[in-house]
């Protein structure tokens, strides 16, 4: 089916690597990463003209984009995000309507992935950044936090984690089938440096290293709470966005210097 639209994604990529433009190694990673995205995934998705994205789509002088998004099957986009270093922090393969709006009320009951697509987007995921060795993987209904007919699924590998969600369809006490709706591969990273910063958001204290904003999962995780500016700490995150305000982080050691509450 035809539809007017604008292009969306050229923009993107070329304000997300000038962004980057001053560190050379992590723009050069991004073009690379890129080139080999544009040959696995094909076109690059295009904005229904007249309908406005989300805000996190929409670039500002201070926070640019970081993604760039692909065409899928009817319905469906492929979003992939880089990290600050270049690398992927995230392949996400979900509805077209959640460029457009956070609400699932908004995403056509009909849309759905096959078994075979979700296999596809690990491979391609895999050649273009490893996953590592698969850990416990999750098969829908086994292993699934389940919420009525939905059902939260999450797989965990050496580099990686992938969640997938999945809704029931069919009649109580009859045959029903799992119908796979969205996956999210979400890429660990380590970060190991020096405090540049702290900053308190509301109950939370925020360490800056490298550059980028980090906290804990929740308020009164030890290191968030007593590392300085100079400690050096290690921390690991899963899907920091380059342009995140502030990603969540899981502590390492705290290694210097010794501090006080």
């Amino acid at each position: 089916m035809s539809r007017t639209s604008i292009t969306i994604t050229v923009p993107l990529v070329c304000l997300s690597l000038h962004a980057f433009a001053e560190n050379a190694p992590v723009a050069q990673r991004m073009a690379e990463t890129t080139a080999k995205a544009d040959k696995l995934f094909g076109q690059h998705y295009t904005a229904v003209l007249g309908k406005p994205l989300r805000a996190y789509y929409r670039p500002t002088e201070m926070m640019p984009p970081n993604d760039i998004i692909y065409t899928h099957t009817s319905g469906y986009v492929i979003e992939l995000i880089f990290a600050a270093d270049g690398t992927i922090a995230a392949l996400l393969l979900h509805p077209e309507a959640l460029l457009y709006s956070d609400d699932w009320n908004d995403v056509p009951s009909t849309l759905e992935l096959s078994n075979a697509e979700m296999q596809s987007l690990l491979t391609s995921a895999d050649s273009l950044q490893s996953l590592g060795t698969a850990r416990a993987i999750a098969k829908a209904p086994q292993g699934c936090f389940q919420s009525g007919p939905n059902l939260y699924c999450a797989d965990t590998y050496e580099l990686a984690s992938v969640s997938h969600y999945h809704v029931e369809r069919g009649e109580p006490k009859h045959t029903t089938e799992m119908v796979l709706r969205d996956i999210a591969i979400i890429y660990s990273h380590s970060v190991t440096g020096v405090v540049e910063d702290v900053r308190r958001e509301g109950s939370q204290r925020q360490l800056k290293v490298g550059g980028q904003w980090y906290h804990g999962e929740k308020p009164g995780v030890e290191i968030f709470e007593e590392a300085q500016v100079g400690s050096v700490v290690h921390l690991i995150t899963y899907g920091c966005a380059a342009n995140a305000k502030a990603c969540v982080a899981n502590p390492g050691q705290l290694t210097s210097p010794q501090t006080k509450r």
